[in-house]
């Protein structure tokens, strides 16, 4: 149909729009983009023409063209009897069609209703575009089925609500319109289009029918010969592309310019960092906020990604039902609500608090008791005003916004530009909402809060550009419109043409036969050409670019241009931008050596124990950060105890047995029937002491299931403490047994440390020689007797503090492993425990005291190291030593070493 249509030139276009109401035409585009743009060129044509003021012409969409007819011809719809119902907004059909889909009668729940919800309201959208009748046939196929029967019961609740969506009020308009009920203008301009829908041939024939004369806009000039270039990758594709722009935008002005990108949607913050760079590189500033671009680029990102609106709905669903640990770390650490900076720290330190305490899921009438007074009552005021209890969404949005201005939302920060659009976009999508009454009726908080969110999510921001040279778009979004100069970027043989894709709602034999976008090869094929021809035709210069690589495989230029015969021009592109290269050749270099932090005072006590040298050794910038600056990652709740509270509970029982027994011989005296009733009140009184410190981490099934597993661990050990030699228990966390009072007060010098040492257990045998335990309750590693800088020192320390050892060992409870490792002067001590002389790591040593001076000697190393501030990131074993060490943003040492398993180690 469109090849029969006479030709409108832009010209005579604009000519026929200066024309009366009467003779003036309406003119039809292909997206609202065009209509946009041919608005903006008919402005231009009559400011040339030196008009002032003028009536604004009819340049519209498809969906605004049927709007506009309906509109004229409400009244006499109205007159005649043959009003539509009222139709409801796209908001309101996405709600209906969740709806429909959360009660049918699934055999098992979908994991993602709202996509699905999407595709079916999609689905049924290009079966009323392209005339499918409904229900579809669907041969067997499931998802067809599927659809067929929520497409039913969409109808069915569209009839019980007595309106329409847009889909059934265009057919409804449309037949009025073929009984002559409507207002139709004289002239029509088809304005973009490369091919026609069977909706919009319906409305042309029609229009046809009753006289209306059809004309189409012819593209201006002549089709230009493109340009071939390859970059490398699809990295520097990009960066090419921006720079040819930037280039573009210093030439002449008022040019038209584009850079299109196929795949724009899943590459959008690829694609704005990177225009970013070249374009305004301002926008790197640290307090840059919403920097003015010289580029509109299209395809706005969902509203609920936006960081303003994130916070917004992160603190809804927080009173609904609750937020995960990592979503709330965000909303807490979030700037966009609170009065200041102040309360915001109180937030992050209440979310470290909750962590350590076990808080894996919580919501805001749990935790209001327990935040800083700080924050209770703005946090009071968000609950009562979402009290739980059923409302319309119209009173939900109205206590949403009350709600979040109780919370300080959106932050004490005066809003950019780009936040101040978000909000005004944000009162819309609570506007269409508040429309869901009849939708949705009276919901409880969780199902308004969720709906809300499903909106946000379906709902695309994109700020206002202002009027710009540049437009960086997807193919689509691109239809129709004329530029001056045109960058084309993925034109290789893997992407142009794209793939299809056919709707999985729809039998695909049926899709191939009525031509639905990406329902075949074949399809995609010709509107590859298609749009080829059209860029060509429409663009003064065109560039069409590829990646010579890209996901790991080699590229070639899409097949379609081996008819043109175009050489192939390979650009090198600097892989840094020209503000960044141009910054640092003007810039004085200063090199800094960072590897010495001021030292510690001489009369400073460390905190951390032995801790302080075994990091060091591990990694010197570890020891500083932690030990020096308090440096720690913060804990990661997950379900039930970690490894660091089964060794706590270890350390508890055996001490509170201990300090009640004092020494072997009671132990042996005791029954079986006496020993487990004493074993069973020390398991309780230490998990009484977890939980009041971590009550979420604790549930009561874990509890009974930790309490067995600890006794019977316990119980083995008990077993391997009986196979010792005779010994009593000397101090227990450095404290004499039967001694009161605060064992980690005194202070010890070591090698000009001051440090706070605590020894597991010391006991003495009969000899009086002493014995140095330190408990384990993780995997075996090598000891610290065994290498050189050992990074778990404590028994060495001991060693040397302590008057009179006869011998160190680590007593291990693990699954599996319970048993005594450790070194002495020599045998007879215990199992596990072996001579010096007779251990591989230690018999080259000529006494138990040379030993102890290769220790002294090793341990004076770190503790110099200490007392000079060597901070280097230097980490013994870098995959080893960094894998629980939670600094790596702090040290960075990812852009030099590679932890990653599998890869190898660069140092």
């Amino acid at each position: 149909m469109l090849d029969s249509l006479a030709p409108c030139t832009v010209p005579d276009l604009h000519a026929a729009l200066a024309l009366d109401a009467a003779r003036r035409p309406v003119v039809v585009c292909a997206s609202p983009r065009q209509a946009q743009a041919l608005h903006e060129a008919h402005a231009g044509w009559r400011l040339a023409q030196g008009s002032e003021v003028w009536e604004t012409p009819a340049i519209l969409s498809v969906t605004a063209f049927t709007a506009e007819l309906h509109e004229r011809s409400r009244a006499a719809l109205a007159l005649a009897g043959a009003a539509l119902p009222p139709q409801i907004g796209d908001g309101e059909a996405r709600v209906l069609w969740r709806l429909c889909i959360d009660e049918s009668r699934e055999p098992l729940p979908l994991l993602r209703a709202g996509d699905a919800a999407a595709l079916a309201a999609e689905a049924w959208q290009l079966c009323h575009e392209y005339r499918l009748a409904l229900p579809l046939d669907a041969g067997g196929f499931a998802d067809v089925e599927r659809f067929n029967s929520w497409a039913l019961a969409y109808r069915r609740r569209l009839e019980r609500l007595g309106v329409l969506d847009a889909a059934l009020a265009d057919v409804a308009l449309l037949d009025r319109a073929r009984r002559g009920m409507l207002t139709l203008p004289t002239e029509i301009v088809l304005a973009g289009f490369e091919d026609l829908t069977p909706r919009l041939g319906d409305w042309l024939q029609v229009c046809v029918a009753r006289g209306v004369m059809l004309r189409q806009l012819a593209d201006e000039g002549r089709a230009a010969t493109p340009r071939l270039v390859s970059a490398p990758d699809e990295e520097l594709e990009l960066r090419a592309a921006a720079q040819w722009a930037r280039a573009q935008l210093q030439g002449a002005a008022e040019r038209r310019i584009a850079v299109i990108v196929p795949d724009l949607g899943a590459r959008r913050a690829a694609v704005q960092r990177i225009f970013d760079e070249q374009l305004c590189p301002q926008s790197d500033a640290p307090d840059a906020h919403s920097v003015a671009r010289p580029y509109d680029l299209t395809l706005g990102a969902p509203l609920s990604q936006c960081a303003p609106l994130q916070t917004a709905l992160q603190l809804l669903q927080f009173a609904a039902s609750g937020l995960d640990a990592a979503t709330r770390g965000a909303l807490f650490a979030s700037n966009h609500w609170g009065e200041d900076d102040d309360v915001r720290l109180q937030r992050c330190a209440f979310e470290a608090r909750l962590r350590r305490e076990g808080w894996l899921e919580a919501d805001l009438a749990t935790l209001l008791p327990l935040a800083p007074a700080a924050l209770r009552e703005g946090w009071r005021a968000c609950a009562a005003l979402l009290a739980p209890r059923r409302r319309a969404p119209s009173e939900w949005a109205e206590a949403f916004t009350q709600a979040l201005a109780a919370a300080r939302w959106p932050g004490p920060r005066a809003l950019d530009s780009e936040e101040f659009q978000m909000l005004a976009r944000w009162r819309e999508v609570l506007l269409e909402f508040a429309a869901l009454d009849r939708v949705l009726g009276r919901v409880p908080l969780s199902a308004a809060v969720s709906a809300l969110r499903e909106l946000a999510d379906r709902t695309l921001f994109q700020p206002q550009a202002g009027k710009v040279a540049l437009q960086v778009m997807g193919v689509l979004e691109a239809q129709g419109l004329h530029f001056d100069a045109l960058w084309v970027t993925g034109i290789d043989d893997e992407r142009w043409p794209p793939a299809s894709r056919p709707h999985p709602f729809i039998p695909h034999a049926l899709q191939r036969r009525h031509g639905l976008p990406h329902a075949s090869a074949q399809r995609e094929l010709a509107y590859a050409r298609a749009q080829l021809d059209g860029w060509r035709r429409r663009s003064g210069e065109l560039v069409l670019s590829l990646a010579r690589s890209g996901d790991g495989r080699e590229c070639a230029p899409s097949p379609l241009l081996a008819d043109w015969q175009l050489p192939i021009e390979t650009i090198d592109v600097a892989a840094l931008p020209a503000s960044w290269q141009l910054s640092f050749a003007s810039s004085r270099v200063e090199a800094v050596d960072d590897a010495y932090a001021p030292p510690p005072a001489a009369d400073a006590v460390l905190a951390g124990g032995t801790r302080v040298l075994g990091d060091q050794a591990r990694c010197p910038f570890r020891g500083y950060a932690v030990h020096r600056l308090g440096a720690r990652p913060l804990d990661v709740p997950g379900y039930g105890l970690d490894a660091v509270d089964r060794g706590v509970l270890v350390h508890r029982v055996l001490e509170l047995l201990w300090s009640q027994w004092g020494d072997q011989a009671t132990l042996l005296a005791l029954s079986d029937e006496a020993l487990v009733p004493q074993l069973q009140r020390a398991v309780d009184a230490a998990l009484d002491e977890l939980q009041q410190r971590a009550p979420q981490r604790l549930q009561a099934v874990l509890r009974g299931l930790e309490a067995q597993r600890l006794a019977a661990l316990v119980r083995d050990w008990l077993d391997v403490e009986k196979a010792r030699a005779p010994f009593r228990v000397l101090s227990l966390e450095k404290r004499a047994l039967g001694a009161a009072g605060d064992a980690g007060a005194a202070t010890t010098l070591f090698e000009g440390l001051q440090l706070r040492l605590r020894p597991d257990r010391v006991d003495v045998d009969e000899q009086g020689r002493r014995i140095v335990l330190d408990y384990k309750t993780g995997a075996r590693k090598p000891p610290p007797w065994a290498g050189g800088r050992p990074e778990d020192p404590q028994l060495l320390l001991y060693a040397l503090t302590e008057g009179e050892v006869g011998a160190l060992a680590f007593a291990r409870l693990a699954a599996g492993d319970v048993a005594l490792q450790g070194v002495a002067c020599e045998d007879g001590f215990a199992p596990g425990i072996v001579s010096y002389a007779t251990e591989r790591a230690t018999r080259d040593a000529g006494s138990w005291a040379a030993l102890h001076g290769r220790w002294r000697g090793e341990l004076a190393t770190l503790a110099e190291e200490i007392r000079r501030g060597w901070a280097a990131v230097a980490p013994k074993h870098p995959r080893q030593s960094c894998r629980d060490c939670g600094l790596h943003a702090l040290c960075r040492i990812r852009e030099d070493v590679s932890l990653d398993e599998g890869e190898e180690v660069a140092t």
